[in-house]
């Protein structure tokens, strides 16, 4: 174990025998699986529900515990839930405070000490992080050395080289089976934030919750336009499909982004007013610890910015405004950021082109969500991914009678769907011929801020609002916007098409070179002169078949070889 491991924990029933194991979280709770404590409690047969926690270095002592009820969820179908704390009769003195990173990276090792059958002391494996699994609630462990995770080993903690818990293994199979599932930290967090809220390293800001203003339900969702924003941001951000960019700005968009990152935090949402939270509205409530950084950029520097997210995400670097977008396509995704009041940052223009583009422009490839909110409108700059301006929803008045009872609305509205969705094809397909297109071919047309979930959030919001908004002032909104969110797509969808078509071509255009590169072969072989004339082939061959070709100077070396086999056939018949 390293200097700063937490304690371990074997999890036992009343009568001694071993169940799975805990962590110890400080002297008084332990966090371990529901199952195992159930398992435990049924074997021991206590009315009182009790179980046994040995604490790894006392082996002597059974301390009992119990379980924290607002700690406990039972295992669900499709492999969720399965959470449990446990807190301890006496208090254990000295135990140290265990630390839970919430992010990971991809093939990053964990250590993870469990009991399988006949080792009541212990084994300790090690696994590496592979893959988040369907639902999002566990995280595929792969084996690497022959001891791997079996039975016996659930409820165990997985340890990262300096001691942070990544995950609670939950689910193992046969012996010899080759993965095993932990239960993510934001999955642990969902169900037992009561106690873990106090130990996580990383938090979605620097301030202490106490510090944040207290949510005002009527002053942020008292509009339909905001109250429909607020629901599709929030399902946006929980959803399982690929990531992308969202800016939102005007109309109080900065006080429903601290709204919404603030009810996330538990110490937040605890000292929120009753109304903000059991009171508000259906679907305005995200999930706790559902957004993994945040930060007000007001009067921060680019390079303040990225310090405070890489800190948030666990992410150590010296160049951190030019290493964060690399680095977050390393970490286990689904991956929520959030930047709010970007227009009132040190240098907005230079936080966007530096930081902020290059996270947008690989967020869905890497399954990342960027939340950015303004002030202000948001500028032209980052119109693609506008989801929401909402500074002229309350201005707007009908100008001749309700857009809304326009029977043309549904029909435009109706036709925005069907472009919306042929925007994401587009969209897809365009990263993919560019992701084939960029290692090997330099000059590929720069990534674009994908369009398609600002628009599907858009289309949303105004969906809602033209069934909500009759009467209201938000009504005259409709058309200005619908109108505005079509020329969008449009845009969006011309986009798409040119970039694809754009490295299809290169694609397209090298490979025609390398044709040309095996018929001169070819011509040069049936004149025996490919040992003569082969240093001037493979200067064009690497070229061609190397990354990052440079095309322009690959196709000048296949006409030089061209002209060399043809001077060479040419002398010779002379």
């Amino acid at each position: 174990m390293g200097r700063e491991d937490p304690w371990l924990a074997r999890i036992e029933d009343t009568r001694g025998r071993v169940h799975g194991a805990g962590t110890m979280l400080d002297g008084e709770y332990v966090l371990t699986c529901a199952h195992v404590v159930e398992e435990a409690i049924e074997a021991g047969r206590e009315a009182d529900r009790e179980v046994r926690v040995r604490i790894a270095g006392r082996p002597d002592d059974a301390y009992p515990a119990t379980v924290v009820e607002s700690c406990w969820q039972p295992a669900l179908p499709g492999q969720r839930g399965d959470v449990a704390v446990l807190a301890l009769r006496s208090v254990v003195p000295g135990a140290p405070r265990a630390r839970i990173r919430r992010t990971w990276q991809h093939d990053e090792i964990v250590r993870i000490f469990g009991f399988p059958a006949g080792t009541d002391n212990g084994q300790q494996v090690t696994a590496k992080i592979a893959s988040y699994d369907f639902t999002g609630e566990r995280v595929q462990l792969d084996a690497v050395l022959e001891q791997r995770v079996g039975r016996g080993f659930s409820g165990a903690a997985a340890l990262a080289e300096g001691g942070e818990i990544l995950g609670v293994v939950a689910v193992v199979r046969a012996p010899l089976a080759e993965s095993s599932w932990m239960i993510a930290v934001r999955t642990l967090y969902r169900y037992a934030s009561a106690v873990l809220d106090g130990h996580l390293t990383n938090r979605t800001s620097r301030e202490p919750p106490g510090d944040w203003p207290s949510p005002q339900v009527p002053e942020v969702l008292d509009d339909p336009v905001r109250l429909a924003l607020t629901r599709h941001l929030i399902g946006w951000l929980a959803s399982g499909g690929p990531g992308g960019v969202c800016a939102i700005g005007g109309g109080g968009a900065v006080a429903l982004t601290s709204r919404l990152v603030g009810l996330t935090v538990p110490g937040y949402r605890r000292a929120a007013p009753d109304e903000a939270v059991s009171g508000a509205p259906p679907g305005t409530v995200p999930q706790l610890g559902q957004v993994d950084a945040a930060v007000d950029a007001t009067g921060r520097t680019t390079e303040q910015v990225a310090q405070q997210l890489a800190e948030s995400l666990s992410l150590l670097t010296d160049r951190v405004t030019d290493d964060l977008p690399h680095q977050l396509e390393e970490l286990g995704s689904p991956i929520i950021v959030v930047v709010n009041a970007v227009d009132r940052a040190a240098d907005p223009g230079e936080l966007y082109y530096r930081l902020l583009e290059p996270i947008a422009a690989r967020a869905p490839s890497i399954d990342v969500r960027l939340l950015l909110a303004y002030h202000g409108d948001p500028p032209r700059y980052v119109r693609s991914a506008v989801a929401a301006s909402l500074g002229q929803s309350a201005a707007l008045a009908p100008p001749n009678g309700r857009h809304g009872e326009d029977p043309r609305f549904g029909d435009r509205l109706g036709r925005l769907d069907r472009l919306v969705e042929e925007v994401a094809a587009a969209e897809r397909d365009a990263r993919v011929c560019r992701d084939r297109a960029a290692p090997r071919i330099l000059g590929t047309p720069p990534p674009q801020v994908a369009a398609a979930a600002a628009l599907a959030v858009r289309l949303r919001v105004l969906r809602d609002t033209g069934s909500t908004a009759a009467g209201s002032t938000g009504r005259g909104w409709l058309l200005e916007e619908l109108g505005t969110c079509e020329e969008a797509a449009s845009r969006a969808l011309a986009r798409a098409l040119r970039l694809n078509a754009e490295c299809t071509a290169l694609l397209a255009r090298r490979d025609r070179a390398r044709g040309r590169l095996d018929a001169y072969r070819s011509e040069a072989a049936a004149r025996g002169l490919i040992e003569e004339l082969g240093d001037s082939y493979e200067a064009a061959r690497r070229l061609l078949y190397s990354g990052g070709c440079d095309l322009p100077l690959a196709e000048r070396r296949v006409e030089e070889y061209h002209r060399a086999v043809r001077r060479e056939v040419d002398r010779r018949r002379a």
